[in-house]
């Protein structure tokens, strides 16, 4: 499976700048997949780093790491996040770069003297703020702009007068020729780079340029840069705000600080990595980190080495590939790298980032570039992988990115083992495992003490061997036969149809393409279609060429959109936007148990057995009871438990207040009541044939019929023969029947979607849902959920009411079902107005 359950899919915390332009992943998805694929001593590798984050984690699981850093700023952050500096190291370096010469002053004063101004109601020197200028709609951002206010504060003026502590007043002459004579942009740049910089301080500096330039165009907040055309656009702005450049360093260094303490206060702890050059160094014990640009440095990084005679020097092999897929390359995320990074680092780290894109008026790479990008990593890493081990991508962003990953792995050679996509409305990234070409296929060969083998050429395990083509065709090789379409539309079919009944309820377009991309690894067709077919030509494509045509991934997803929502097949269909569901009779009726319904009861069962137990080895223990296409969403999890835990549980204890035979008990008075109430309304009653036989009253409940009831002929109300089956049943024959269907629990699949599904609708029958209040909200959850339920009861004239309700109607003398409306419904108005009723009932 590819999930251990539900766990936080919360980003980690980070620096604002690259909240934008590289968001941490969820750290606790991290740490449970170090845990899961390795093993204390064992190399973990992030290809497309962003900041460190999956290094920090491994060495916090006592791993050792690889981190390929997607861009010279998330390397910078890397260094902070794998290498905490001390805060007393770090305000030492601020008071030394505020102390540093500068002319005949400090940085610091020189800075000052730059804003230095008088408070306009006490005349008292001091520093400003902010200088407000004011620019013209049609200068725009290249062009001059006049100075028109300045932001300060007084501690004087506030300590004896009063009044805000932020103030603004007009520039004087002073002010105007202080901000004729201050320094140009490459002034301010050599000052600000001339500092005695660590990583730190660079980050510091990083949120400080926005703020002290023309992007700050509200106080603390500053717009974005936009570039079009290998031009800057001017700001919508009339005005923009020249924030003092030391208060805005000191802002971020506030800002840096406040994040290294939370580093160091964290979940993980204060963590320490050692650098190394290479793998060679983690494998001699020297380092526990090895930190690098995947553009650049990626290579030397993880390269095999020889020694004198040739022979390959013994390194450690990588066992887990792990991290989050590279985000797709935009005009903003590049021009705020690209800015970023060129105050920052300077012009050298600048040129390593893919700056020509400015160039165009828009960037939209075609996926197939963000799959080859993916594929030349995977090829980098493959040499220096373990032949058990795994990659594991977490991927956010839609279905485009699933499959740019899945395309690129299968151009590598590695093989997709399992796929999760996120449904849109999930917070939990998608979860891609894949198997390196010198793996061994699950299950791979073993004896008969279920020991593993070594796979022979062609044998079980070969990941080069595919099933055939027909039912009983011996495996293939994949590159036997070229990609048919025809052919991988079949599987398609096939895979969502299994899926589906498997699953037994309908389906998002994404947990069918997850199976579907699985299925067809598995079958060949992946590495089919990025394998260019033998004799074709090796030529540009043709000028009528569409992007459909070239790049597999738009192919890959083309047909799989055509496919499910073509006229070919008709065994599928979309009930609702984006959700799919069988249309053949034949596969309905050979579906499974819905999984929600095996969700709810096996939720209940491991509350009411396995006693007191933390909500983390709760959802740990229900998902090892699911896996493939029942893997349940983290919601439909969510919805059970709260249904079914008591009011004293905490999320270190949770117990549940259900019990089994109290609950059978209640089923059991409750179908008598009902049974009594139908005599006493004068119609004809009917108890389940299951249910008979439940003990009542010093007998059981078939005791509650009448001789004539008991061997009923219920053909008057249908012929269905699952009409005996239901709960119980008041009915007048050839005039009218209420059906009864009585549930303590949410589990809607059984009663509606099969044995009432048998059960044709007439104008005569009438049918009621008794469901226990306890179970309201995860009743109403399931009905939102499933396009089935709901069409069940629209369909068939289904009423749901709530058993303490039904019990208090019983009870009323005389008994008149025209009183039964008011207590109907999930939300019924005997609950929204029961004092008014009580009044004047």
């Amino acid at each position: 499976m590819t999930g251990r359950g539900p766990v936080d899919a919360q980003p980690g915390y980070t620096l604002p700048v690259f909240d934008r332009i590289a968001p941490a992943p969820p750290p606790a998805i991290i740490a449970a997949r170090i845990d899961l694929h390795t093993g204390p001593g064992e190399v973990v590798a992030d290809l497309f780093g962003r900041g460190g984050w999956v290094a920090r984690a491994a060495i916090d699981h006592q791993r050792l790491a690889v981190s390929l850093e997607s861009s010279p700023l998330t390397r910078m952050l890397a260094e902070v996040v794998l290498r905490p500096p001390d805060i007393r190291h770090l305000d030492a370096a601020i008071q030394g770069l505020a102390a540093s010469p500068r002319g005949d002053t400090s940085l610091k004063a020189w800075i000052g003297d730059l804003f230095a101004t008088r408070c306009a109601t006490c005349g008292r020197m001091l520093v400003a703020d902010e200088i407000v200028w004011s620019v013209d709609d049609e200068v725009g951002v290249a062009g001059r702009a006049r100075p028109v206010a300045r932001s300060y504060r007084c501690a004087v003026c506030q300590n004896q007068q009063g009044g805000p502590e932020q103030r603004q007043a007009p520039l004087d002459a002073d002010d105007l020729r202080r901000v004729d004579a201050a320094p140009g942009v490459d002034t301010v740049r050599a000052t600000l780079r001339a500092a005695p910089v660590l990583a730190a301080l660079r980050l510091a500096l990083l949120h400080a340029v926005p703020l002290a330039s023309r992007l700050s165009t509200q106080p603390g907040r500053a717009a974005a840069l936009r570039v079009t055309a290998g031009r800057v656009r001017p700001l919508n702005a009339t005005q923009f705000r020249e924030r003092n450049p030391w208060l805005a360093f000191e802002d971020g260094v506030r800002l840096v600080r406040g994040f290294i303490q939370r580093l160091e206060g964290g979940p993980t702890g204060p963590v320490q990595g050692r650098l190394g050059e290479d793998l060679r160094s983690l494998g001699e014990g020297v380092a526990t980190t090895v930190l690098g640009l995947g553009s650049v440095g990626g290579a030397a990084v993880l390269r095999t080495e020889v020694d004198g005679y040739g022979r390959p020097i013994p390194m450690p092999r990588i066992r887990l590939v792990l991290g989050q897929a590279p985000l797709r390359p935009n005009l903003d995320r590049l021009v705020a790298a690209y800015h970023g990074t060129a105050w920052v680092l300077g012009r050298d780290a600048a040129a390593l980032l893919p700056a020509d894109a400015l160039a165009g008026s828009s960037l939209r790479p075609a996926w197939g570039q963000q799959a080859a990008r993916m594929a030349r990593a995977f090829e980098l890493v493959e040499p220096t992988m373990a032949r058990d081990g795994r990659v594991i991508q977490l991927v956010d962003g839609g279905v485009e990115p699933i499959v740019a990953t899945v395309v690129g792995g299968a151009t590598a050679g590695f093989r997709l083992l399992a796929a999760r996509a996120s449904d849109p409305d999930d917070t939990a990234p998608s979860v891609l495992e894949l198997l390196p070409p010198n793996g061994i296929m699950p299950p791979g060969p073993r004896t008969r003490a279920n020991v593993g083998l070594e796979p022979v050429p062609g044998g079980a395990g070969d990941p080069e061997m595919v099933a055939g083509s027909g039912l009983f065709s011996p495996p293939e090789r994949v590159d036997r036969r070229p990609f048919s379409a025809t052919d991988a539309g079949r599987t398609i079919t096939e895979i969502a149809v299994e899926t589906l009944k498997a699953r037994g309820e309908p389906a998002t377009y994404e947990r069918l393409l997850g199976e579907i991309l699985v299925g067809l690894d598995r079958q060949g067709h992946l590495r089919r279609l990025v394998t260019p077919a033998r004799g074709a030509p090796s030529g540009p494509p043709a000028r009528s060429a569409t992007a459909a045509d070239t790049d597999p991934v738009e192919r890959l997803l083309a047909l799989t959109r055509d496919t499910l929502g073509g006229t070919a097949q008709r065994r599928l269909g979309e009930i609702e936007p984006g959700r799919w569901w069988l249309t053949d009779p034949d596969d309905v009726a050979g579906a499974a148990i819905p999984v929600a319904d095996r969700v709810e009861w096996a939720v209940f069962s491991l509350l009411s057995t396995a006693g007191p137990l933390p909500e983390r080895s709760f959802f740990d223990r229900i998902a090892s009871m699911f896996g493939g296409p029942d893997l349940p969403e983290e919601g439909l999890v969510r919805a059970c438990l709260e249904a079914y835990r008591s009011i004293k549980s905490t999320p270190d204890r949770v117990v549940t207040a259900d019990d089994l035979l109290k609950r059978s008990e209640e089923h059991t008075e409750l179908l008598a009541v009902i049974t009594e109430a139908g005599h006493r309304l004068g119609m004809r009653t009917w108890i389940g044939r299951r249910e008979q036989t439940r003990r009542h009253a010093g007998g059981t409940l078939g005791d509650l019929l009448d001789p004539s009831e008991q061997h009923a002929f219920l053909g008057s109300i249908s012929s269905a023969p699952e009409l005996a089956d239901v709960d119980a049943i008041w009915y007048v024959r050839g005039r009218a029947a209420f059906l009864f269907e009585v549930e303590w629990t949410a589990m809607l699949g059984e009663p509606l979607l099969r044995r009432h599904a048998r059960i044709p609708s007439d104008e005569g029958i009438v049918r009621f849902l008794v469901i226990a209040p306890e179970r309201t909200e995860l009743v109403r959850f399931k009905l939102a959920r499933s396009a089935l339920l709901r069409t069940a009861i629209d369909q068939g004239n289904w009423h749901v009411i709530k058993s303490n309700h039904l019990q208090t109607f019983l009870a009323q003398e005389p008994l008149d079902l025209g009183d039964l409306e008011p207590y109907l419904g999930l939300d019924p108005t005997i609950e929204r107005s029961g004092e008014q009723m009580a009044l004047f009932g």
